[in-house]
């Protein structure tokens, strides 16, 4: 049953790809698809876990890359991005950092997938001897999807948070999405390898509603409530637990920003709370607030890579 509704995900992205949707009114929206768009962003979002030492006490691991940075490309129907940290200067040890991202836009749909790995973490809030306590064998690595849905064709979820869209008027969508994922939690104790798996699934409908405010400035709250499942597998030698946790979640962003049509700059406050209905040995940390300042720049593809994309194209309506 854990893996199944992984093959479900992908029946249903495609088979949701292939259906028509209502044209959209060139008023509201402005396409940029035909233009590559180059984007830098930093943020501070935190990497952290609680962790249950005993039925009594917890303590909490977080990573020390306290800034992240991304790079991301978007043309047509297709959008990489890739993240990194760099060293913390007032730590002495390291925190290895990768977040690759793949999206896939077609008319209404959007699809994506993530790679994320972090390894390295301390404990939070205790220091002995000035010293605090390291784990650099504590490593994640996890593989997630969201398929999403824009119920308003008017309304350009493209434009908030990838930049190949410009919306003209204002307007709003709910935008009900599916979630799915895996992550791998590992670290050693006494020698001895500690494994978690964790494979999750969830369903949240965001509401969006973007301002456009003098043409090219924009503000957009957002809401995204949510519930799901997550299963865990945890063994430590010859120790094994398994747990099926109903989850829920909270996402509260705030968007804002200037747009033209060869210029994109703007800023992101977002607030995410999660939680289950039990307590397993490792659990992410709930309430956590984050923010992200973005710059991107639009140009006309190279012929090369108009060809590559023309050729994919091509393939597919086949």
């Amino acid at each position: 049953m854990k893996y199944i509704f992984f093959f479900f995900c992908i029946g249903l992205t495609f088979n949701g790809f292939c259906q028509e949707t209502v044209d959209k009114d060139s008023t509201y929206i402005t396409s940029f698809k035909h233009k590559i768009i180059l984007k830098a962003n930093i943020n501070t979002q935190t990497e952290s876990y609680s962790i249950q030492k005993n039925d009594t006490e917890n303590f909490s691991l977080t990573a020390n890359n306290n800034f992240k940075f991304t790079l991301s490309a978007n043309y047509e129907f297709l959008g990489l991005s890739i993240g990194f940290s760099p060293k913390a200067r007032n730590l002495p040890y390291k925190t290895s950092f990768q977040d690759i991202k793949m999206r896939l836009f077609v008319k209404q749909w959007i699809q994506s997938f993530q790679y994320r790995r972090v390894r390295g973490f301390y404990r939070d809030g205790e220091i002995l001897e000035n010293v605090q306590e390291q784990f650099p064998y504590f490593k994640t690595i996890s593989w997630n999807g969201t398929t999403s849905y824009v119920l308003n064709p008017n309304f350009s979820l493209k434009h908030v948070l990838f930049n190949t869209e410009w919306q003209r008027k204002s307007a709003g969508s709910l935008i009900p999405n599916l979630r799915y994922g895996y992550q791998r939690i590992t670290d050693r104790i006494d020698s001895l390898k500690e494994v978690q798996n964790i494979y999750s699934i969830s369903l949240a409908t965001d509401y969006y509603y973007t301002w456009v405010i003098e043409n090219n400035w924009f503000v957009t709250p957002a809401i995204s409530p949510g519930i799901g499942l997550r299963f865990t597998d945890y063994n430590l030698d010859k120790f094994n637990e398994q747990n099926t946790l109903f989850t829920t979640a909270l996402n509260l962003g705030l968007y804002f920003g200037y747009t033209s049509p060869n210029m994109v700059i703007g800023a992101n406050f977002n607030f995410d709370s999660k939680a289950s209905n039990a307590k397993t040995k490792t659990n992410i940390i709930s309430d956590r607030s984050y923010a992200k300042l973005y710059f991107g720049y639009r140009f006309n593809a190279p012929a090369s890579v108009k060809k590559q994309v023309d050729w994919i194209k091509e393939k597919v309506k086949k």
